[in-house]
């Protein structure tokens, strides 16, 4: 490997390892093993050995990062949340309406819903069962007169429940769906 290479992996690595630190910091520590990387090569080091002896004096970039941290807090950056894909929205769309759709509508929804890396298991069984059991209860119930086996203090607030259980179950698969959890 040339000594330009070599160089410039070594700032590659510092530049990786240096991303946790504020970003004023992050520069100034770059510009300064810049410089004296330049300094050293200006002083004679030429050949491959030399910066190879150089860079291992220099030391590891991870612990020239740690060392230059200086007791600031490292703060994990979050990152931004992936955007749902086409068939994540059409599987959050098909889950609680397919179900009106000649069932053929909320099938789909279910293998959609279960080939996705975006959810859990635990969320997939949820958005499968709850979603069409939900609505399709809280119709029987509207509809059905129970008569006398359940009276209607007991059967409007469990019909109101399982039509909220769906809306609920929508905004679990919303907020949690990230690529890559099924494996969670």
């Amino acid at each position: 490997m040339s000594a330009d290479r070599l160089v410039a992996a070594y700032l590659s690595d510092l530049v990786m390892a240096a991303e946790p630190l504020p970003e004023e910091r992050r520069t100034d520590l770059i510009v300064d093993v810049t410089a004296h990387i330049a300094e050293a090569r200006a002083a004679g080091a030429t050949s491959d050995d030399d910066i190879r002896q150089m860079l291992r004096q220099l030391g590891d970039p991870r612990d020239i990062v740690a060392a230059a941290t200086d007791g600031l807090v490292l703060v994990e950056r979050p990152s931004a949340q992936p955007r749902l894909r086409g068939r994540d929205i059409a599987t959050l769309i098909l889950l609680p309406v397919g179900v009106y759709i000649f069932l053929a509508g909320w099938v789909a929804g279910v293998v959609l819903l279960w080939t996705s890396d975006r959810w859990t298991t635990r969320e997939k069984l949820l958005g499968t069962l709850v979603t069409p059991f939900g609505f399709a209860s809280a119709q029987v119930f509207a509809t059905v007169d129970f008569g006398d086996t359940l009276p209607r203090v007991v059967g409007i607030p469990l019909a109101i429940l399982l039509l909220l259980a769906p809306v609920f179950t929508f905004i679990v698969l919303i907020k949690n769906g990230r690529p890559g959890r099924s494996a969670e």
